[in-house]
């Protein structure tokens, strides 16, 4: 009996801390009790496990575990999706994953714990994370990818607000109102936005990549390599010397294996979309990131900056993403999540688009 009691109230308070950390936002004032009685069952469970200090007090654990039963089934009604597997092989995930609160679950383990269609509808990737509900009905994922579409968001819309004189820099009058560990150098206004548009370019190039590596490490847990060369393939390594010394794909080549290896026709690089956007953006990208003295210096005016983020906003990176995708998965739709996100008002004057409704 000891044994056994001692396993339950052990499974049991992993469960507590898997479902009542991921639907924390719904307890609002509780969760620190519920959370402290979670500790309590530990406290409990390290001292079955030491003959010396346990006292033998069988009634107060099988009451311990009667509670725990209900705050988990109460835990599990507000997540709305059904366990399918057993209760021990969450409390095993949870031993293995002592980083659980901090980086939160990834869709692929959450895939094998629960019934998660609807997420995956979504097109979220294997490898995104999710952080449970951190306030109620508000869920949260990380979605690596979509950070430089942020970022982007971000510097254009800084751009835009100077461009359309909604703001303006810190004039010279103005300097001794700045605390005295303030940056005391002023910038015109047209540096200002030909910074912003340049970052909000880049970093839109950066989502770009982000997403097709993203696609490729989703296909390579999914198992879609057939063998050890195709597996690193899909998490963009090219080749892998005797001396341990790894060669990476290039964009191009990422576009060709990926789209060979998932759906088995590789896709034309060649193709005008897929053409123009290696040739005119990614180059272009690369020439600011690897810069050098010796390449000389990029003459790339604020108006051009600006008008590659308009272009890239409204329609390229779309058709880009879209034609990669198309390449992977010919009959499967475009991961709502991300085509979301690209057809917001993010970016301000560029009119949001139709979102596609979420099944959640």
């Amino acid at each position: 009996m000891h044994y056994k009691l001692h396993k339950e109230l052990s499974i049991q308070t992993a469960l507590l801390q898997f479902y009542c950390f991921l639907t924390r936002g719904f307890w609002e004032k509780e969760f620190i009790s519920v959370f402290d009685y979670g500790n309590e069952n530990i406290e409990k469970i390290h001292t079955m496990a030491n003959p010396e200090k346990w006292d033998g007090d069988y009634s107060t654990i099988i009451k311990r575990i009667s509670k725990t039963k209900e705050i988990v089934e109460k835990a599990k009604s507000y997540l709305q999706w059904n366990q399918k597997c057993s209760n021990e092989k969450i409390a095993e995930y949870m031993y293995n994953h002592p980083l659980f609160y901090e980086n939160g679950i990834s869709i692929k383990d959450l895939n094998d714990i629960m019934e998660i269609n609807t997420v995956l509808k979504n097109g979220y990737m294997f490898h995104d994370r999710f952080h449970g509900y951190p306030e109620k009905h508000l869920y949260r994922y990380g979605v690596d990818c979509l950070d430089f579409l942020y970022s982007a968001s971000y510097f254009y819309n800084e751009g835009f607000d100077f461009f359309n004189n909604r703001k303006n820099p810190i004039s010279n009058n103005e300097i001794h109102n700045l605390p005295s560990t303030e940056m005391k150098r002023i910038q015109s206004k047209e540096e200002m936005m030909f910074r912003s548009f340049r970052e909000a370019f880049i970093n839109i190039i950066f989502f770009v990549e982000s997403f097709i590596n993203s696609v490729g490490y989703d296909a390579y847990l999914k198992g879609k390599g057939v063998n050890e060369s195709e597996k690193n393939k899909l998490k963009g390594i090219k080749s892998i010397k005797a001396n341990g010394f790894k060669s990476y794909l290039s964009i191009r080549g990422k576009f060709k294996e990926y789209s060979r290896i998932i759906s088995g026709t590789e896709l034309d690089t060649e193709n005008p979309i897929i053409e123009n956007y290696i040739k005119k953006c990614v180059e272009l990208r690369n020439k600011y990131v690897h810069s050098s003295p010796e390449k000389g210096s990029l003459k790339v005016s604020l108006e051009e900056w600006k008008n590659k983020c308009d272009s890239m906003i409204d329609k390229q990176c779309f058709e880009v993403l879209n034609t990669f995708w198309k390449g992977c998965y010919p009959d499967k739709q475009f991961p709502v999540i991300i085509y979301n996100e690209l057809s917001s008002s993010s970016f301000k004057g560029r009119l949001g688009k139709m979102m596609i409704a979420r099944n959640e």
